[in-house]
Protein backbone atom coordinates (compact mmCIF):
# COMPACT_ATOMS: atom_id res chain seq x y z
CA UNK A 1 0.00 0.00 0.00
CA UNK A 2 2.93 2.32 0.67
CA UNK A 3 3.91 2.05 -3.01
CA UNK A 4 0.40 2.94 -4.18
CA UNK A 5 0.35 6.02 -1.95
CA UNK A 6 3.80 7.04 -3.19
CA UNK A 7 2.70 6.57 -6.80
CA UNK A 8 -0.47 8.60 -6.34
CA UNK A 9 1.48 11.42 -4.73
CA UNK A 10 4.02 11.32 -7.54
CA UNK A 11 1.30 11.28 -10.20
CA UNK A 12 -0.30 14.37 -8.70
CA UNK A 13 3.03 16.17 -8.70
CA UNK A 14 3.97 15.06 -12.19
CA UNK A 15 1.41 17.15 -14.03
CA UNK A 16 2.73 16.23 -17.45
CA UNK A 17 4.60 13.40 -19.17
CA UNK A 18 8.08 14.86 -18.70
CA UNK A 19 7.47 16.54 -15.35
CA UNK A 20 9.58 15.78 -12.28
CA UNK A 21 8.36 13.41 -9.59
CA UNK A 22 8.59 14.87 -6.09
CA UNK A 23 11.19 17.41 -7.19
CA UNK A 24 13.49 14.81 -8.76
CA UNK A 25 14.95 14.66 -12.27
CA UNK A 26 12.52 14.49 -15.20
CA UNK A 27 11.12 11.05 -16.01
CA UNK A 28 10.24 10.45 -19.63
CA UNK A 29 10.63 7.91 -22.38
CA UNK A 30 13.33 10.14 -23.89
CA UNK A 31 15.37 10.23 -20.66
CA UNK A 32 15.00 6.48 -20.13
CA UNK A 33 16.15 5.97 -23.73
CA UNK A 34 19.55 7.40 -22.78
CA UNK A 35 20.21 4.47 -20.44
CA UNK A 36 22.44 1.79 -21.92
CA UNK A 37 24.08 -1.48 -20.90
CA UNK A 38 27.17 -1.03 -18.78
CA UNK A 39 26.12 2.19 -17.05
CA UNK A 40 26.65 2.21 -13.27
CA UNK A 41 24.07 2.60 -10.53
CA UNK A 42 25.61 6.00 -9.72
CA UNK A 43 25.14 7.13 -13.34
CA UNK A 44 21.51 6.00 -13.31
CA UNK A 45 20.82 7.73 -10.01
CA UNK A 46 22.38 10.93 -11.34
CA UNK A 47 20.28 10.73 -14.51
CA UNK A 48 16.86 9.80 -13.05
CA UNK A 49 17.23 9.85 -9.26
CA UNK A 50 16.72 7.12 -6.68
CA UNK A 51 14.27 4.32 -7.53
CA UNK A 52 10.70 4.21 -6.28
CA UNK A 53 11.10 0.52 -5.54
CA UNK A 54 13.74 -2.20 -5.81
CA UNK A 55 13.63 -5.96 -6.17
CA UNK A 56 16.50 -8.39 -5.71
CA UNK A 57 16.83 -11.57 -7.75
CA UNK A 58 19.20 -13.77 -5.70
CA UNK A 59 19.45 -16.62 -8.21
CA UNK A 60 20.67 -14.34 -11.01
CA UNK A 61 22.59 -12.00 -8.66
CA UNK A 62 20.76 -8.99 -10.07
CA UNK A 63 18.66 -6.14 -8.72
CA UNK A 64 15.96 -4.12 -10.47
CA UNK A 65 15.24 -0.47 -9.82
CA UNK A 66 11.69 0.61 -10.70
CA UNK A 67 10.41 4.08 -11.55
CA UNK A 68 6.78 5.15 -12.03
CA UNK A 69 6.07 7.86 -14.60
CA UNK A 70 3.70 9.10 -17.29
CA UNK A 71 4.81 7.91 -20.74
CA UNK A 72 4.85 10.02 -23.89
CA UNK A 73 1.16 9.29 -24.52
CA UNK A 74 0.09 10.11 -20.96
CA UNK A 75 -0.32 6.54 -19.71
CA UNK A 76 0.88 5.51 -16.27
CA UNK A 77 3.94 3.34 -16.78
CA UNK A 78 6.78 1.69 -14.93
CA UNK A 79 10.38 1.78 -16.10
CA UNK A 80 12.68 -0.91 -14.73
CA UNK A 81 16.45 -1.07 -15.02
CA UNK A 82 18.32 -4.24 -13.96
CA UNK A 83 21.87 -4.29 -12.64
CA UNK A 84 24.29 -7.20 -12.37
CA UNK A 85 26.29 -8.08 -9.25
CA UNK A 86 28.89 -5.42 -10.11
CA UNK A 87 26.21 -2.70 -10.27
CA UNK A 88 26.15 -2.26 -14.05
CA UNK A 89 23.05 -2.10 -16.26
CA UNK A 90 22.27 -5.39 -17.98
CA UNK A 91 18.71 -4.70 -19.14
CA UNK A 92 15.85 -2.23 -19.10
CA UNK A 93 12.16 -2.27 -19.91
CA UNK A 94 9.09 -0.12 -19.70
CA UNK A 95 5.49 -1.25 -19.35
CA UNK A 96 2.18 0.51 -19.12
CA UNK A 97 0.16 -0.09 -15.98
CA UNK A 98 -3.57 -0.26 -15.49
CA UNK A 99 -5.63 0.02 -12.33
CA UNK A 100 -5.23 -3.67 -11.53
CA UNK A 101 -1.43 -3.23 -11.57
CA UNK A 102 -1.66 -0.25 -9.25
CA UNK A 103 -3.99 -1.98 -6.80
CA UNK A 104 -1.61 -4.92 -6.38
CA UNK A 105 1.30 -2.69 -5.34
Amino acid sequence: MRDVAAFLAAALLAGCAAGPYAGGPPRSDAVFGRISAGMTQAQIEQLIGPPDDTMRFPLSHTIAWDYLYQDTWGYTAEFSVTFDASGRVVSKLSKRLDRRDLLTR
